[in-house]
């Protein structure tokens, strides 16, 4: 039997707490079963954090697949491609027209793809890279929107860069606020 340091009641030889006040007992066996379970929490936490996730791999197989639809949709664009990027002998020239709607259909279906991949993150526990995935998807969203406004005349290519560096800029704002607020929040037990 063992007593109590704080009241000085006896207790028994495994007792963690004292049956009498609650104070924690404090033998070298109680100390080593609290270091135990903090190492098994951290465990815990960096196994959710760094268990196999296959969207990676889904979310490249979905890039694959939308250059595919692409050129389904518009065999002509890799030609087309191509010529444009041989033509920037003294820098990038502005977008063809021809090439606006090809762009506009692949940053569509990378758009869907980032919220279908964001909220399939979201609901297996991974919060933060979900919102990541679903800012990125709003992020294509914008890009093809943007495209789409530059074929229509409604946008100048001189804003197209600029617009395209105000989108980015944002999805990292948004990203970095969203990943801070749920760190900050996510319980931990160190």
């Amino acid at each position: 039997m063992v007593y109590c340091p704080n009241c000085g009641s006896q207790q028994p030889d495994d007792a963690v707490y004292c049956d009498r006040c609650g104070h924690k007992m404090s033998e070298p066996a109680n100390r080593f079963d609290d270091r135990w379970w903090r190492y098994e929490r951290r465990y815990e936490r960096w196994e959710r954090h760094h268990a196999p996730d296959y969207l990676d791999g889904v979310g490249f197989g979905v890039f694959l697949i939308a250059i595919a639809w692409v050129y389904l949709q518009y065999p002509w664009v890799w030609s087309e491609f191509v010529s444009w990027f041989q033509s920037w002998t003294n820098g990038p020239t502005m977008l063809p027209a021809l090439l606006v709607q090809p762009i506009v259909l692949f940053f569509l279906i990378m758009g869907a793809w980032g919220l279908i991949e964001g909220g399939l993150r979201v609901v297996s526990g991974r919060f933060g890279r979900g919102i990541g995935n679903a800012v990125g998807g709003m992020f294509c969203f914008g890009i093809a929107y943007m495209v789409q406004l530059y074929g229509q005349g409604q946008l100048s290519g001189s804003s197209l860069l600029p617009g395209f560096i105000i989108l980015i800029g944002a999805a990292i704002v948004v990203s970095a606020i969203v990943n801070t607020i749920v760190w900050s929040t996510s319980p931990r037990r160190d």
